[in-house]
């Protein structure tokens, strides 16, 4: 039940401009058991992550005030709420500061993959396993669109999926049918959301009525945001 939330600028901008929205989906949706951001700083990955709402989140630092061209948030609402806690939040960042993970769904085999990344599993959740997966497929090397699609061909279910790297290039999978995933213009932003599991538009009615341009992302299929300025990736079948 969780929604996932990818923006990119044409120019660095303070998180405050991405709050604005999160907060609209927030409000709508369901989900308020965690949430998070990541973004590009100087070529590597910094996030935030809190087991609370993003409403009631006010950090010291001036998150606000952070800016980057580049925003990666994660919403949570878990499948068992018994993984509720900061080590489960997302999105989830590599040790190097090199990639974020962030996942919407449910991987079914999450737990017979589980004994293949104990090791390096802070939390309890599904999720974190798809991202050591994904972390994993990356260092072998390879290309972001072919490992979401892989991840969740391995490990089965429902699975939106996006990921943001340090050099800048931030991508979306769409693999779950419960959960549109939309792309969008935003002002003079590259937006993707999931629908707040709506089988409607209400994400960009309700939400987001300045969207323009906004069409769904066909299951199966990775997309940059945005399109062109990042190399181009294609689609990724996920048939499993």
């Amino acid at each position: 039940m969780c929604e996932i939330l990818a923006v990119a600028f044409p120019t660095p901008q303070p998180f405050a401009h991405v709050r604005r929205g999160a907060l609209a989906l927030e409000r709508l949706g369901i989900a308020g058991f965690g949430w998070g951001v990541a973004w590009v700083r100087h070529g590597e990955i910094a996030g935030h992550r809190d087991p609370g709402r993003l409403e009631d989140d006010r950090p010291r630092g001036g998150l606000d005030q952070v800016h980057s061209n580049r925003f990666l948030v994660h919403r949570r609402r878990p499948s068992q709420l018994t993984t509720v806690g900061l080590a489960d939040s997302q999105p989830f960042v590599d040790a190097p500061g090199s990639l974020a993970f962030a996942h919407n769904g449910r991987f079914d085999l999450a737990d017979q993959m589980r004994p293949l990344v104990a090791g390096q599993l802070a939390g309890k959740a599904d999720s974190e396993v798809g991202f050591r997966l994904f972390e994993r497929l990356r260092g072998e090397p390879v290309a972001a669109a072919t490992a979401l699609a892989e991840t969740h061909r391995r490990l089965g279910g429902s699975a939106n999926l996006a990921c943001l790297a340090g050099d800048g290039d931030l991508l979306v999978y769409a693999g779950n049918p419960g959960n549109a995933l939309w792309q969008f213009r935003l002002e003079d932003a590259t937006v993707a959301s999931t629908a707040l599991h709506s089988a409607d538009a209400a994400l960009i009615s309700r939400c987001l009525p300045a969207a323009r341009a906004a069409s769904r992302v066909g299951q199966g299929t990775a997309r940059v945001v945005p399109p062109g300025i990042c190399p181009p990736v294609g689609s990724t079948d996920a048939r499993r």
